[in-house]
This record gives structure tokens, sequence and C-alpha cells, in this order.
């Protein structure tokens, strides 16, 4: 029940990829637009700034776009200019100063010049928060075994030995992290519990699931009962629905007979599970849908923009990414179009 950063949006028959931007980035918002199945980028007002002549494109972040180009992915400025060759199966914004690329069948970290930031690939990793990234130790290192998490520094060295079954990103000065215990390669069992950045336990392994804290809460399982912990560990919420995750501007979604509302902190319902389908408060509104169509409630559950879409993703910035009668393009936070894709030609 996490919840994925990585989207996709499908027009054309041409995935576009959707990927948040990191915080700190200096220059303006680039955000990916396509037209006749290739893709370019408009600024935060809707003028397009790039031309569309791209196989693929992910919003900006720390003033670099990527871009796909011969089946590879690379990066460019905000004035259209190849910055980090094309070179990449897959890539991933930039999160301070770092980011996460593909190549081959191992992930690594390259910096703002493209440089990988050491030789070391890893079988799988997660974007840098808290100058720490979690990494998986590549294939084969530990015979006999899956290969174990552990978090890597900004300079590429393992700053948290790989002794987790599964890790998560740091948040609020905690990681979510899976310990297990076997005995030759038979588990025993596996517990979540969180470390600091040394890795050091603060709250131990004792939960069957955990996600990571937001808001100052963090939303944990311990058999059938879901709950939101302190960073001390203590039990703050107890909360009894099918799904649950976790607190944005002030709201965490929870599902009831198939149906999506919200809670408080105090874990009233203050918006009724009604919907087909919600994502999480950003920007102040949450997607929600009712009738088979996308729109955005506020905190107390007010229809701010109807739901008249046929597609629809979370305000990125003041923008959603949004279709209505099979054209694509932006929304602002009133609802109205900042830009939108011409009518195909017949």
């Amino acid at each position: 029940m996490l919840s994925f950063r990585l989207k996709l949006l499908v027009n054309a028959g041409v995935a576009l990829v959707w990927l948040l931007p990191a915080f700190g980035q200096s220059e303006e918002t680039l955000f990916p637009m396509v037209d006749r199945s290739r893709y370019g980028f408009i600024n935060k007002a809707g003028e397009v700034v790039i031309e569309a002549r791209y196989e693929g494109a992910q919003i900006s972040s720390e003033g670099l776009a990527a871009i796909r180009l011969g089946g590879y992915w690379g990066f460019i400025n905000s004035e259209d200019s190849i910055v980090i060759d094309t070179r990449f199966d897959s890539v991933y914004p930039f999160s301070q100063g770092r980011a996460r690329v593909e190549m081959g069948r191992g992930w690594g970290f390259i910096d703002h010049s493209g440089a990988l930031i050491n030789d070391r690939l890893f079988s799988a990793a997660l974007d840098f928060h808290g100058h720490l990234a979690p990494t998986r130790s590549p294939a084969g290192t530990v015979a006999g075994l899956e290969p174990n998490w552990g978090y890597t520094g900004l300079d590429g060295e393992l700053v948290i030995d790989d002794m987790f079954e599964r890790a998560l990103p740091f948040s609020e000065g905690l990681a979510a992290v899976e310990k297990v215990r076997k005995a030759v390669i038979v588990s025993l069992n596996t517990r979540w519990g969180f470390v600091d950045s040394l890795g050091h336990w603060v709250i131990e392994p004792q939960f069957h699931s955990a996600r990571s804290f937001s808001e100052g809460l963090a939303l944990v399982r311990l058999g059938r009962q879901w709950g939101f912990i302190a960073p001390t560990g203590s039990m703050m919420l107890e909360v009894d629905y099918d799904q649950v995750f976790s607190f944005s501007d002030g709201r965490a979604r929870i599902t009831s007979e198939g149906l999506w509302g919200f809670i408080d902190r105090e874990g009233g319902i203050v918006i009724p599970p009604v919907y087909e389908r919600a994502d999480d408060f950003s920007d102040g509104l949450a997607l929600v849908m009712t009738g088979g169509k996308y729109g955005f409630v506020d905190p107390d559950g007010l229809e701010v923009i109807p739901a008249a879409f046929e597609r629809a993703r979370s305000f990125t910035e003041g923008l959603s990414y949004v279709t209505q009668d099979g054209r694509s393009g932006y929304i602002g936070l009133d609802g109205r179009w900042i830009w939108r894709q011409q009518p195909v030609p017949r």
C-alpha cells in the first residue's frame, strides 16, 4: 500500500512517464506535453518552451528534464541542450543532486554532469532522501540468499550495511525497514521497525508492515490492526478500515466496502467513503472518481473541480494532467485549462 511516485499517462498509444519533481529545485519547472506522439515541454503558464521532438519526457527536477531519444534516456536543460547523453535504459528525477539510472541489469546514481558517483551497480535502488538512498546489493553477492537492502550515501559509499529484507527511503529522520531472521535459507519471521541515519534501531522491529513517516506519524500494521505511531514508537491512533494510507495535508485515505474516503488526525471521517477511487491530497486538493469520471475535492470534501475527466492525475506544482473528450492537457487549481492538445486533423 505504498504511495507510488511513478505514474503512467497513456495518450495516442504512447506512454508518458510522469514523475514528481525533486525538492529544492531552483529553475522553472518544465512539464512534459505530447503532440502527435512526440514530446516537448511547457512552462507553468502553459507556454510551449521546447517543441515536441522526443520519444519520451519527464517533468524536470533540479533544472534538468529527462528525455528519450533513440530508445535511451538522457537529460536536457531548459534551453533544450542535451546535458547528459541518452545512454540509459531508464532514469528517475534528480533528488539531492543525484539521479537514479538503469544500465543493463543494474542501477546506479549519476550527478548533474552525468558521471556515475561510483562504479558499483545495484540490483535495485530507490531515490535519495536525507542524503541516503536505499540500495540492494548486486545479485549473487551472498550465495544462496536473495540480495539484501542497505543505504548508500551521496558519495556512493555504503553507510548502512546490507542487512534488511526491505527498506524504504528516509523521511523525517527515520527509515522503515524490514528485518528477517533466517536459518540457512528458511525465513523464521519478519518484522518492520525504524532506524536512524547511522542504522541504529529507534523503534525495534515489531510490526507486520510499516510505511514512512509523514506529517509526524507513520502507518503500521500489527496483525490485522492498522494504526499510526509517533517517532517514539507510541501508538497515537488505531483505525479499522479495509485499507489505510499515510497522512497528506492532514488527511489519510481509507477504504470501506470498496469505496474511498478520508479521515483526519483524530481518526474521524471528514470525507465519507463514497468514491470509486481517490488519491492523496496534493496542493490542497485530492483526486477522486465518481460516476466513472475524475474530479477534485478540498480537505472538507467540497467538490472544487467537477468530476468531468476520463483520466486525471494529482496536482504537482499547481498543474494536473487530465483527459477530457479524448484530448489531454493540463489544468490549474481553478479547473481551467492551462494547455491542451490540439485536435488531430482528419
